[in-house]
């Protein structure tokens, strides 16, 4: 194969690989503040770097990266796509590959956004169960923190976004595109970003009614938006948070695919119990 990266190839490529590995990484990110000593593009760096790295390990192609979803930011450079919008795009993406012959999907976040993790995960459930056509394909979300145990270690130290972890990825990738003065927002603001993650946005309402829409915004005191302790990052822990992920992620992954291969031949599936609780009294 002469590329990982799909849009590399000729149809005769992807045809003939085809006849011996239907697994796709499908990575995704976007345009997002990342506070002012680190680009824009972080997410995006951490989604194709992390992709690259795990096709080498499994012999298999790369989709072209998404670069647009839902960051709920509001500082200059972010873009933001609404998560009904990304994850329809995701779910036709899958659906046209699908029909090529691909398999098995592997969805790979360069972004964390938790609003739009949560909306794709759930849309792509429901559309494997509105397409019964996609019943033998495995489609896998794959967190680059789920898979480095120091990665998520620091999210119990308070460090979140734009901070330790992903100063530390790029300075091990790129170190070029980051700028040494590192700016924190005022001491109460980082403290607060630091303590809750999610502590930007400003949500409001007319009444105290659980039944009411929120209203959200990006709270006005949050100017540079780090959540974390970005001058603790050195290349040493990017290259360790890359290497526990790559291990790992391809470990799982290829187990994955073999329980899927063996679904598939034996039509045997594992069938979860029904739902603990009943939905329409949690919303």
């Amino acid at each position: 194969m002469k590329s990982h990266e799909m849009r590399h190839l000729t149809v005769a490529e992807v045809r003939q690989y085809l006849t011996e590995n239907q697994t796709i990484i499908i990575p995704y990110a976007l345009s997002e503040q990342h506070g002012f000593h680190l680009p824009l593009d972080v997410d995006l760096r951490n989604a194709e770097y992390s992709a690259r790295g795990l096709a080498e390990r499994l012999g298999c192609l790369i989709a072209p990266t998404l670069n647009y979803t839902f960051s709920g930011g509001m500082l200059p450079g972010t873009i933001n796509v609404k998560p009904n919008t990304f994850s329809n795009m995701v779910g036709e993406i899958i659906e046209s590959l699908s029909l090529q012959g691909f398999r098995n999907f592997i969805i790979l976040p360069g972004h964390g956004g938790s609003e739009s993790m949560f909306h794709l995960k759930e849309s792509l459930r429901i559309l494997k169960w509105l397409n019964p056509a996609l019943r033998d394909d495995l489609i896998l979300m794959l967190p680059l923190w789920d898979f480095s145990p120091t990665w998520t270690a620091l999210f119990e130290q308070r460090d979140y976004h734009a901070a330790q972890a992903e100063t530390s990825l790029l300075l091990h990738w790129c170190p070029e595109v980051i700028r040494r003065d590192i700016v924190m927002d005022e001491p109460e603001v980082a403290e607060r970003l630091r303590s809750n993650p999610d502590s930007y946005q400003q949500l409001e309402s007319f009444t105290e009614l659980k039944q009411e829409i929120i209203q959200t915004s990006q709270r006005e005191d949050v100017k540079v938006g780090v959540m974390g302790y970005p001058e603790k990052a050195s290349a040493e822990l990017g290259a360790k948070i890359e290497s526990e992920f790559l291990e790992n992620a391809s470990a799982a992954i290829r187990e994955a695919v073999r329980q899927a291969e063996q679904a598939r031949e034996t039509g045997e599936r594992i069938v979860h119990d029904g739902v603990t609780e009943l939905k329409i009294l949690s919303l």
